[in-house]
């Protein structure tokens, strides 16, 4: 009780604050003011796992509630006083003015809940109705109403309850904007008049929004009757595994099975009303969980969301115990259950289709067992659908209209002659790459400067999958993890403020496109990629190259297991220059297989005499410097270092055969400097056996 009366102190001083300073002050400012004023208790000060104080946590959310009834208004990180809480703050006493705040949001809390029971299942025709109120325009509860035969009194409460894009456009009959808490949840705080003027709309002196721009109810009608009517069959099935086999130490699969259902334990959970918003679900998580860690916290919430939101019925649905696996069809919505145990409280209707015929777990396909194998009570496995009605299939099933055609096959072509003839590499040399790959899914190809690594593998990996299925990165010594698969980036938010989202990598980008196309392989080309500190880039996913059908936690993504799709492959190339294969460590060689591609071993030995020769054929300018082949091997017998000989690629260039003195330039420009980099600290007297002229000096006295 007196932790109580401490949270009605706080929040009335709170309340007094705003009302008493001329200008909005911070959430900052205001936490800050209230911590000077109290003295706090040790149980108030316990900090969560984000280290926020447990007084700071339950003022935010009592502030927040004033906020949805109207008594304060939190825009563009200012917190100010509404005429209606300043009204409050004189009427009530410090208990009244609490007790006033819990009714009143009850109340709004209890109409929108209604609101979203009545009306959940209408999120389509909604978002319908608004995508036809274009930019500039704006419509009223009563036309949406008339436009989608739905009440109008539930609809305000509504659509501050559930995210539908457009709700911004919708106003009271009169032009008036509804008020800071009949908007979304996320919405809250900004300006809405700025965004609707900003998007077109006009206002009247008063503040209202102009009738040019109305939409009414008749017209919204007219438009929704020239789309395309939905397609019900198309809507996307999905895949869920359930765990039941140890609920607080209890097996409840074979009760799932006697009883046709499948359950989920929120032992903390009030009652809900569901489906329920997300956004209000983690409130309630936030609540009722305060005593757990925070990634039990988001846990439960990604759970709960799942089972209450996302799922629907015709959804397929597994589970597993003794390594064994049950498959089934979700048959109805999910409830809240009082359960006396508290292992079952959500609970939704399954029909089991082999509940005396289960299928161990060496019999599934993959990726199925790694999945199967995640620690999560809720695991979606909408991707892996084709294997789920496999496993429907042979156990004889009738799928009727199945959601997936049966795939093709995943293959890789087979290496075309015209590809090598254009890039002057033997075919059986290049199927031999593609055949590598093939069977280790890794490739590095290795070798000096100048030897064609790069394009080589850009050219293979054309040649093996679509040009939308190829992506190239570049390591470099400070490329990360965050840079190559996913991590947070600031993003500018709505309201002006900055935040900090999870992005996507070019790594991650890839891989979820292989998913949608399992039957095309995707390559990804990391040149240059013994620049970077791959432990430290790959993470995680190092393990999963080496171990392609398992699954493993992500460091930012922690609430699914994360698997690589077989139809994802890589080739990398290295640089000996910068790095011997000899220092590549144990890690790396397992993962890879490793291709040599050097200036005295096929396919790039002879490269520059074979390239010369086609270019004479076609060239007719081509007529100096022809000894360029023989000057460039001249050059790599004098380098004694294996790994630091000079490849073609610097001397095939048209215009070096153009100009008498098109290799001389090359060489002083190019290939000199490189050399002096090679004897850094030697006498410069050292360059001089590498110099064109004494090459030639030295072929001529051969000849």
């Amino acid at each position: 009780m007196a932790e109580s009366v401490r949270i009605e102190a706080m929040f009335h001083t709170a309340m007094e604050l705003l009302r008493d300073n001329l200008e909005p002050l911070t959430k900052q400012q205001v936490m800050d003011l209230v911590a000077s004023r109290f003295e706090f208790t040790e149980y108030e000060d316990h900090r969560d796992d984000q280290g926020r104080p447990r007084w700071r946590v339950m003022l935010g959310w009592r502030t927040g509630d004033a906020a949805t009834i109207g008594w304060i208004i939190k825009r563009g990180g200012q917190w100010s006083l509404t005429d209606a809480g300043i009204e409050a703050l004189e009427t009530y006493s410090q208990s009244e003015l609490f007790a006033e705040l819990v009714r009143r949001y009850q109340e709004i809390r209890k109409h929108r809940l209604q609101a979203q029971k009545a009306l959940s299942g209408n999120e389509q025709l909604i978002a319908n109705a608004l995508g036809v109120v274009p930019a500039g325009s704006w419509t009223s509860y009563k036309d949406l109403a008339a436009a989608t035969g739905l009440a109008e009194a539930q609809l305000p409460h509504f659509l501050a309850h559930v995210d539908i894009s457009g709700a911004h456009r919708v106003a009271y009959e009169d032009g008036s904007l509804p008020e800071e808490g009949m908007r979304y949840y996320r919405y809250r705080g900004g300006d809405v008049a700025q965004t609707l003027k900003a998007e077109g709309a006009a206002f009247d002196e008063e503040g209202k929004l102009s009738l040019e721009n109305h939409v009414p109810g008749w017209e919204i009608q007219e438009r929704l009757a020239e789309l395309p009517s939905p397609d019900l069959e198309s809507a996307v099935r999905r895949a869920w595994l359930i765990r039941g086999s140890s609920v607080d130490g209890r097996d409840l699969v074979p009760i799932w099975l006697h009883k046709e259902s499948a359950s989920l334990a929120a032992s903390s959970l009030r009652e809900i009303v569901i489906p329920v918003g997300r956004d209000e679900l983690k409130t309630i998580v936030e609540e009722d969980y305060q005593h757990k860690s925070y990634a039990v916290r988001e846990a439960k919430l990604a759970e709960f969301d799942a089972f209450c939101n996302r799922m629907r019925s015709d959804d397929y649905v597994l589970t597993t115990t003794q390594g064994k696996t049950y498959v089934g069809r979700i048959t109805g919505d999910a409830v809240y259950t009082a359960s006396t145990d508290k292992r079952s409280n959500l609970r939704r209707p399954v029909e089991w289709v082999n509940a005396t015929r289960p299928v161990p777990f060496a019999n599934l396909a993959q990726p199925l067992p790694a999945k199967l194998h995640s620690q999560s009570d809720v695991v979606e496995l909408t991707e892996n659908i084709a294997a789920v009605e496999e496993l429907l299939t042979a156990l004889g099933i009738d799928l009727g209209k199945s959601t997936t055609e049966p795939p093709r096959e995943l293959a890789f072509p087979a290496i075309a002659q015209d590809l090598a003839d254009e890039i002057l590499i033997d075919q059986g040399q290049l199927q031999r790459f593609a055949d590598l790959l093939w069977e280790n899914k890794q490739l590095i190809l290795y070798g000096p400067p100048g030897t064609g690594k790069t394009f080589i593998a850009r050219k293979l990996a054309g040649e093996l999958a679509e040009p939308s299925a190829v992506k190239l990165v570049q390591f470099h010594p400070s490329y990360t993890y965050e840079d190559f698969f996913e991590g947070f980036r600031p993003v500018q938010r709505s309201d002006g403020q900055l935040a900090f989202e999870l992005r996507p990598g070019p790594f991650r980008q890839l891989v979820e496109a292989a998913r949608q196309h399992p039957s095309d392989p995707y390559i990804l080309i990391i040149d240059e990629i013994n620049r970077a500190n791959l432990a430290k880039v790959f993470g995680e996913l190092y393990f999963l190259l080496e171990y392609r059908d398992d699954a493993i936690g992500l460091l930012y993504s922690a609430e699914s297991d994360f698997t690589l799709p077989p139809n994802v492959f890589v080739i990398g190339t290295m640089n000996t220059t910068d790095r011997s294969i000899a220092l590549v460590d144990a890690a790396m060689r397992r993962r890879f297989r490793f291709v040599e591609l050097h200036p005295g071993l096929d396919p790039v030995r002879g490269l520059l005499g074979r390239w010369l020769e086609d270019l004479r054929k076609t060239d007719e300018l081509a007529v100096h410097n022809l000894d360029a082949p023989k000057v460039l091997d001249a050059l790599n017998a004098r380098i004694e270092d294996h790994d630091l000989a000079i490849g073609p690629s610097y001397l095939m260039k048209p215009g070096i055969y153009h100009r008498e003195d098109g290799l001389a330039v090359v060489w002083e420009t190019a290939i000199l400097p490189l050399l002096a980099e090679h004897h850094y600290g030697s006498p410069p007297t050292v360059l001089d056996r590498y110099r064109l002229s004494a090459l030639r000096r030295a072929l001529a006295v051969l000849e």
